[in-house]
């Protein structure tokens, strides 16, 4: 490892939590989990997008009681080589660049002993190695400039049927100018050879039909072959960013709305330089916002059956100012600066079939009723995930908080907000699904569901025998069994995972995913 590698992985420990329960042997492995930071000084702001970020690996050893070690590693403000100039930032790189080349806080991508972590809108993959738990490079394939200073990521990325290649869209953002958004330019999607480390870039071009690109972000993407050609999906989740720099004083300002999020499908072809994306038909008619996570049937090797969500949230806008009740963030004791802005009214989740002759589409979308609380809900959906058996899905729902969201926010959407007056908290919520009908898949009792958990979600095995893991730093992992979510067999907890020394705390992250031994 280079000097430059060994720096950027300096600030990393590890400890032992504490276990009550047992951990099955199906778990033998790791959980990866990419954490953020947050200032324990609720006036200093910065925005959520660029919070200081941390990795933290669960190493499970089964048993009863069995062990849990976690290893944390900082990766906030290090300097790595790049993909593209093999050379450290600042070393003979662009002065105009905004923030940190890569701020790894969102998504967590593995194969082998590869891991790519990710941040939600800014930044460029960071990649480790697994085992070793050190970073080796950024993925950055594109220059920041002074008109386009820093670089956008696919947080999610696409992988080949047989695992070895994986698909992500790159591209720079233009400042904005005259009052006018930040601009995604110089759109590439890159193919990563697992197996080689090469790459390969083709320039992307948006559809004739949704060529704003204002609004072209990509929250995750997805591999399908249809009649023995090869596609990848990138789910637009369609976030407006009206300034790149954080806000120094986040005052209340005007919003610039999100369109309707849309999918863009490309074929690959590795005769081409350009590649031109279409539209997927029929996801546009939703008229859903913020179109974000997602899992993936392709197993048959002929279209596909893809689940995704949509928030119903504005997620390029951060809370901030006055809530809808007027109240100041100084008098809400859950607010804290910069932290992830809460849904408009609640979101839906879709199951998108394609085959040959067309294509099937239903949707699960349900309001909180505290009176039913065995239908559940759709509030905030975040993690998606399929059991192996690909017959259930388990998703897990934000919920709403209303003293966290935004006066000046919900004003900017007078059709899609909720009534403040007649809004009530709502509790976070898991819940396992029918992949085929996307009810949910009610067994005995409650056993599909379970309320007031951790966003973070990995599902390991199928819902009959394997387990579902839910983490959050301060509520710590939990292991249930897939097919009983009333059913704990593990709760593990250490108080070192919920601060960082003395000033940051860290929030909730939203991704955890297992890589076993």
């Amino acid at each position: 490892m280079d000097k430059l590698a060994k720096r950027a992985c300096d600030s990393s420990y590890s400890f032992d939590l504490n276990v009550r329960g047992w951990i099955p042997p199906e778990l033998s492995g790791s959980l990866v989990v990419a954490a953020s930071r947050r200032d324990k000084q609720r006036a200093k702001f910065s925005r959520w997008h660029d919070a200081q970020a941390d990795l933290i690996r669960l190493d499970l050893f089964p048993g009863r009681s069995g062990r849990i070690r976690a290893h944390v590693l900082a990766v906030d403000s290090r300097r790595l080589p790049t993909a593209l100039s093999q050379k450290a930032p600042g070393e003979g790189g662009p002065a105009a660049r905004i923030g940190n080349e890569t701020q790894p806080n969102h998504g967590v991508n593995i194969a082998g002993n590869s891991l790519w972590a990710t941040n939600l809108l800014f930044g460029a993959p960071v990649e480790l190695d697994l085992a070793n738990w050190q970073p080796r490079r950024v993925l950055c394939y594109l220059e920041p400039n002074s008109i386009a200073p820093r670089v956008s990521t696919t947080s999610h990325f696409a992988w080949s049927r047989d695992g070895r290649y994986a698909y992500f869209h790159q591209s720079l953002l233009e400042a904005e100018r005259n009052g006018d958004p930040v601009l995604a330019a110089d759109l590439h999607l890159i193919e990563l050879d697992t197996a080689t480390g090469s790459e390969r870039l083709w320039r992307l071009e948006p559809p004739a039909d949704d060529a704003d690109l204002a609004a072209a972000n990509f929250h995750s993407a997805f591999y399908f072959e249809e009649r023995g050609r090869k596609y990848v999906g990138l789910l637009k989740t369609g976030a407006i960013i009206e300034n790149l720099k954080s806000h120094q004083e986040p005052p209340e300002h005007a919003v610039t709305c999100s369109p309707v999020s849309t999918i863009w499908i490309v074929e690959i072809d590795h005769a081409k330089a350009t590649l031109v994306a279409e539209t997927l038909p029929g996801i546009r008619d939703l008229n859903g916002i913020a179109l974000s996570h997602l899992d993936i049937d392709n197993s048959e090797g002929d279209g596909f059956v893809l689940y995704a969500n949509y928030k119903e949230a504005d997620v390029a806008e951060e809370t901030h100012g006055l809530n809808v009740y007027d109240e100041a963030p100084s008098e809400v004791s859950e607010h804290y600066s910069g932290m992830i802005v809460e849904a408009l009214n609640y979101g839906k989740v879709l199951r998108y079939a394609r085959r040959s002759n067309g294509y099937e589409l239903k949707t699960f979308c349900r309001p909180y009723d505290p009176g039913h609380t065995s239908l559940g809900h759709s509030w905030l959906p975040i993690n998606i995930s399929l059991d192996a058996s690909r017959t259930h899905l388990y998703c897990t729902f934000s919920g709403f908080r209303p003293r966290l969201l935004s006066k000046h926010i919900a004003a900017a959407y007078p059709h899609r907000s909720v009534d403040p007056q007649r809004i009530r908290f709502v509790p976070s919520l898991l819940m396992r699904f029918r992949a085929d009908t996307l009810e949910p898949a009610c067994g005995s009792g409650r056993d599909y569901i379970s309320y007031t958990e951790p966003m973070a979600l990995a599902v390991v095995g199928d819902a009959a025998t394997g387990y579902v893991c839910t983490f959050s730093p301060e509520i710590g992992l939990r292991i249930y069994r897939g097919s009983d979510l009333a059913d704990m067999i593990c709760h593990a907890t250490s108080a070192s995972l919920w601060h960082w020394e003395d000033s940051h705390f860290r929030p909730e992250p939203a991704h955890m995913v297992f890589a076993p031994r």
